[in-house]
């Protein structure tokens, strides 16, 4: 029952006597007669958060979280599925982390100050919406100039500023358009640094400065029946830590560019044409940010990428098709000594090419969406070396280099959602799928025992596995959404049977294990990625009541359990039950308002990975804002208002040996009281 003590908290927000008004989420558009009330995708507008993080945004959304292991490296989570299995698109585009350890996580290339809104498909995903959605889609959408309703250029704009405390915090970011009815031409561009540690209850947490800058560019064209959008994106991320990985950002620097083309025809069938390519390097220490160790090390790794799309649409019918490829390279190298190099990562390519099907159709007051996605995963790597003397890690190279590393995998979606209007206020929701994930280069290439897992930041040393399966998930949806014009509530509940998910089993490989056990004496037994059983579900909902014209109740519920099918292990990095309840006050020009953000215990844990349990907690965030003229608004706010110690499951350990606030290998605090303010003027 322990996981359920938390739930009532939220509750006590009705006996708040005192004006006050959290940072307003508009919950989805509610429906029309026979239309499900949410919205597809579910869309989190930009709100006041006080963090850099776009990832702080994502947790607002039923059944999402985020791994954190630094201030700009939050990994995607939803309904306890993270990493490469959740689709992440950055306007639209997949974006490939340059570094193995996703420190350069694709949310880290849209900082909140540039963020338009942030949204995720519901429950199950449908194919139209990518290739390997096995976690669902999570679109991420810049803030983006508008066209004009006259033939005359006019000049628009947006420009934010703002200052947090807690870190010595502060980010400026521009946006400025010049356009018309046809034309639109823009710039936009980002500032930011978090100029100190960040402080929690008890001390402060080494190391966790940050510093990021964005620039862009585009043009876009519009006839009524042709839509042309073009867009260049620079990012350089500086030394930035990541405390809950053996390495932090030196820099991660690069570019991507995109493009799209829509035609409607006047049958009205609708052709798009996209297109995208990302070129990224990446420079990770761990002698740089935090006190030099013994073994000095620091890696260069890039990323180049390329992705096309094309669909057409016509009566409720999608097809298309897409493809993508992307290349990676890893060398590990030693400061102190310039003749050591470990290729980690050699020549990888990872080259998907996929056609798909979709049919949205009403049939007996059901609105129906059926969709077949086939994708072939193409993956290859190229020989590596080191010139570690040992024989174990010789050993290791040659059985890498002797492999068949070139494996094709054959991957079926399967989508079947649907929503029937039992009345005009109660909608009834069902999906059903069968879902499959190709393994990532990480998996599968990892020929050394080392800690360049995506993040996965359990503190092992992993080895690969060239022979994994796909995984293939088998996908159950069951929700109702009850709305009236001023109330709202829609849980859904959900259970995915995963057979050959990838985990970290005990490695039986000698050599790796011999290894492992010479350069980290201290560390437990290796890991290999292998194909085991598994099973996720559980239940998210949100809601929301509009108490008078003035105050609303609104918030989320989220719930999953992650269990071994084949054993009686829990999966690894499950978020615990957690709910968030904004009480909201609002005035024509100003607002103020009052979060509580409710975590329960997590005892269900992973004992191959060595997890920790972690105790439940409540935090209180207070913000405001003011708007004393139409294009000006004022914003402030206080997270963690009365400075809680606290410990986020999903948070990651502590990698630091010298932290004297902090034990190496505890878990890393949630930030502590954090007080924040900004500006946001339109023109």
């Amino acid at each position: 029952m322990r996981y359920f003590k938390l739930l009532p908290l939220p509750l006590l927000m009705f006996g708040l006597i005192t004006p006050i008004q959290a940072e307003l989420i508009n919950l989805p558009t509610l429906s029309v007669e026979g239309i499900a009330g949410e919205a597809t995708p579910y869309v989190l507008p930009v709100i006041p958060v006080g963090s850099p993080d776009t990832g702080d945004l994502l947790k607002r959304l039923p059944g999402a979280n985020i791994n954190r292991n630094g201030p700009l490296t939050s990994v995607a989570q939803y309904r306890g599925l993270f990493g490469d299995r959740v689709n992440v698109l950055i306007d639209g585009v997949k974006i490939n982390s340059a570094g193995p350890n996703a420190m350069d996580t694709p949310l880290s290339y849209i900082p909140v100050s540039r963020l338009g809104d942030i949204s995720l498909y519901r429950g199950i995903a449908p194919v139209s919406s990518g290739m390997e959605t096995i976690g669902g889609t999570i679109i991420a959408s810049s803030k983006k100039a508008d066209f004009t309703s006259s033939e005359t250029m006019e000049f628009h704009g947006n420009a934010k500023a703002g200052y947090g405390e807690n870190g010595d915090k502060h980010h400026a970011a521009l946006l400025a358009s010049i356009a018309n009815n046809t034309h639109n031409f823009h710039i936009a561009g980002s500032v930011e640094r978090g100029n100190d540690d960040l402080e929690f209850d008890g001390g402060d947490i080494l190391p966790s400065e940050h510093e990021r800058d964005t620039f862009g560019a585009g043009y876009a064209f519009q006839n009524g029946s042709q839509y042309l959008t073009l867009q260049a994106e620079h990012h350089d991320t500086g030394e930035t830590g990541t405390p809950a990985l053996p390495m932090d950002i030196i820099y991660a620097t690069g570019e991507n560019y995109s493009g799209q083309f829509k035609n409607t025809f006047a049958n009205g069938g609708e052709i798009s044409v996209n297109f995208s390519y990302q070129d990224a390097d990446h420079k990770m220490a761990n002698y740089i940010l935090r006190t030099p160790p013994m073994m000095q090390r620091h890696a260069i790794t890039d990323v180049e990428s390329r992705g096309i799309g094309l669909s057409y649409n016509i009566s409720g019918w999608t097809v298309g098709l897409d493809a993508d490829n992307a290349d990676h390279n890893a060398d590990i190298f030693d400061p102190n000594n310039p003749l050591f190099l470990v290729q980690n990562y050699n020549d990888i390519e990872r080259d998907r090419y996929s056609i798909f099907g979709e049919k949205e159709f009403t049939m007996n007051n059901w609105k129906l969406e059926t969709g077949l996605r086939y994708t072939l995963v193409e993956m290859d790597a190229g020989t590596v070396s080191t010139t570690m003397p040992m024989p174990p890690a010789l050993a290791l190279r040659d059985d890498f280099n002797n492999a068949d590393r070139d494996q094709d995998e054959h991957l079926i979606d399967i989508v079947f959602n649907a929503s029937h209007a039992l009345t005009p206020q109660l909608d009834l929701i069902v999906g059903l799928a069968r879902k499959e994930r190709a393994p990532s280069y990480q998996e599968r290439y990892l020929w050394l025992p080392l800690e360049s897992t995506a993040g996965l930041a359990d503190g092992n040393n992993y080895i690969g596995n060239i022979e994994l399966n796909s995984e293939v998930a088998y996908q159950a949806e069951l929700g109702f959404d009850w709305h009236t014009p001023r109330t709202g509530f829609s849980p859904h509940i959900f259970y995915h049977n995963i057979n050959d998910y990838i985990q970290g089993t005990p490695s039986t490989n000698l050599a790796a294990n011999m290894l492992s056990a010479m350069m980290a004496p201290t560390k437990p037994a290796p890991l290999q990625f292998n194909n085991v059983d598994a099973k996720l579900y559980g239940i998210d909902a949100n809601w929301f009541i509009a108490l008078s014209n003035q105050w609303q109740l609104d918030g989320t519920m989220s719930y999953v359990r992650g269990k071994r099918r084949d054993t009686s292990d829990n999966l690894y990095r499950i978020a615990p039950l957690s709910a968030r309840t904004m009480l909201s006050y609002t005035q024509s020009k100003w607002t103020v308002g009052l979060e509580a953000e409710t975590v329960a215990s997590q005892r269900k844990v992973s004992d191959e990975n060595h997890e920790q349990k972690t105790a439940g907690y409540a935090v209180f965030n207070l913000s405001g804002s003011f708007q004393p003229a139409q294009n000006i608004t004022l914003m402030a706010g206080v997270n963690n208002l009365f400075d809680r110690h606290y410990e986020n499951h999903l948070g990651g350990y502590n990698r630091i040996s010298d932290n004297p606030d902090l034990a190496q290998g505890d878990r890393l605090p949630g930030i502590g009281r954090s007080a924040y303010l900004g500006v946001n003027v339109d023109w």
